[in-house]
Order: C-alpha cells, then structure tokens, then sequence
C-alpha cells in the first residue's frame, strides 16, 4: 500500500473526531479489513489507537508511573506468583485455578502474588457481552469479587486493566480500587501500569492495550524499549494478550502472564488465544540484598475444572 504513512496519520486524525468505522472505511476507500489491519499496525508500532468493539478508538496513554510501592524485605530467598487477566464475574471465570494458586502459595510460602490487570470483566458496550456475564453491574461484579477471590495470609498487588476500565469510562467508577477497599489482603497499585519495589527487586506491572504482535515476545521488546534506563525494572510483568512467554533482556527478566480464563464466544470468533497459566518465581538475593538469580517456572492449566478442597 502506497504512503502508508500519511493513510494512518489521516485515519489517526479521523478516530480523533470520532469518526465511526463504516465512515473511515468509506472516505479512505478502503475495505473494513484493511482499515483494521493498518490500526493494528499503528497499536503496535506505538499510536494510541486500537480497534475495539468494531470501531476505532483513541485511548489514554498509560501515565508515567511517579510513585514507587515499596515493601521491605531483608531475607536471602522471595517466591513470587505472578497472575493476569483473571475477568472476574464473566461466566468462563476460572475461580477453581484460582483457589487451587492460592492454596498452593500458602503451603509453599507465598506472601506476594502480583497481578498485571483485567481483574474483573468488567461490562463493554458490545451487546452480546451481558450474555457472557454472570454480574451485570458495576456492584454486583463488586461484591461477586469481594466474596469469592480467594483469602490469603499473604498480598495480592494487582493493577487495573482495559476491561476493568469500562467502568471508568460508563459509570465513573474504579472497581478495582472499589474490591481492594473491602479486603485487607488486595493492594491496590493503579490502573495499567504500576511500579513498586519487593526490598531491592524492582518490578513494573504493565497491562496494556492492542491487538497481539507476531510473535509474543515482540510486544514485551517494544515497551521495554519506552522505559528510561534508570527506570528499567528487574521484574517486568505484562498481561493483556492472553498468551505466556518468558525473556531475558539486558538485566531485566520479563514475563508475559497469560489468563485464568476459558476461551469465551467474542475470542474464539475472532481466533484469540486463552493460555491458561502462571508464573511461579524464585528470587535470591546476597547478604547485602542484591540480586542473585531470578528463576521462573510456567504451571499450565487445560480445561478440566480443579477439585474444590474441603473446607475452601
């Protein structure tokens, strides 16, 4: 395609006058597939549009994260559980996996469990999505996770997501804040992107936007390439996309978490992956509490519902 170029600047300028998709398609001449494809091109290349629900949006980009959450930590060894994407209240929720993780960190010595966004389903503006909730409102998705995410002697640090940010832009309201409000162990870090510090291991929580790259890794390359040097973390934890990856970059050891969420009409009909999973990791530090090794480990989980254990 000739000046691809000026085609998305004219299509970037559109989506911010609110154009609608069957308008842009017709005033660029273009199929409505082709329009997609070239928004996917610029989410991916760094333009803060999207196509979401069959149009094409301009969102917010994430605010500089000017607070670091600190905790202290002065021993020798840390075990992490990192979780994503959990879409809490939607009817392909996975609460058995989630009870099964946080019976297993507490046995194994757990205290942090890291979530990088989309804790709830939140209520998009596309029709058919009621039909995948099991809480059609702002406080019945409040209370559904309120009573049901699983207790923990430990923390649970988790940012908000897009779906949890529907209820931002529709009803004014920030659901994670308002869950996080009501149990002791849930700490609240902000919407999308959060840093915080576990002693001297710095970590970033990112939840992003977007269509998937080619390859899965890719999209973890770019934003790591948008962050200062000084402000590169040891931990970067992405979610988003549904899909599980581990790399290595320079010092930092990043990971792609995916979901705990079956596949739901909306992603299987448009070909989107749901790779259940987790990452377990290890951290040691030396006496002066430097970094020694970071070492992770993938669970995966298929589609057979877990055994609910007596008492839970």
């Amino acid at each position: 395609m000739d000046n691809r170029k000026e085609i998305c600047e004219r299509i970037y300028k559109m989506a911010k006058r609110k154009v609608s998709f069957s308008d842009i398609c017709r005033k660029m001449e273009l199929k409505d597939y082709e329009v997609a494809g070239l928004v996917s091109i610029m989410n991916q290349e760094g333009y803060n549009i999207d196509f979401v629900d069959g149009e094409v949006v301009i969102f917010k980009m994430p605010p500089k994260a000017e607070e670091i959450y600190t905790v202290p930590y002065d021993l020798e060894h840390l075990k992490l559980l990192l979780i994503s994407d959990t879409h809490l209240a939607s009817k392909y929720d996975r609460l058995d996996i989630l009870r099964y993780l946080y019976d297993k960190a507490e046995q194994n010595g757990v205290k942090h469990i890291l979530h990088s966004g989309d804790f709830t389903d939140g209520r998009s503006n596309r029709p058919e999505h009621i039909y995948e909730l099991k809480e059609l409102s702002l406080e019945g998705q409040v209370d559904y996770c309120v009573k049901n995410y699983p207790h923990f002697s430990g923390q649970t640090y988790v940012i908000g997501g897009n779906h949890d940010y529907w209820w931002s832009k529709s009803a004014g309201s920030d659901i994670v804040k308002m869950i996080a409000n009501q149990r002791d162990d849930i700490t609240y870090l902000g919407s999308d992107v959060a840093d915080m510090r576990i002693g001297k291991l710095k970590i970033r929580l990112f939840h992003g936007s977007g269509a998937n790259a080619y390859a899965v890794s890719h999209k973890i390359q770019k934003y790591l390439d948008t962050i200062p040097p000084k402000e590169k973390p040891d931990i970067l934890q992405m979610g988003h996309i549904h899909q599980s990856c581990y790399v290595k970059v320079g010092d930092t050891h990043c990971f792609q978490t995916s979901c705990l969420e079956d596949q739901t009409p909306y992603c299987r009909s448009k070909g989107l992956p749901n790779d259940k999973s987790c990452w377990w990791v290890d951290i040691d530090f030396d006496k002066r509490g430097n970094i020694h090794s970071i070492t992770p480990k993938l669970e995966n989980f298929g589609e057979k519902r877990l055994v609910k254990k007596r008492g839970r």
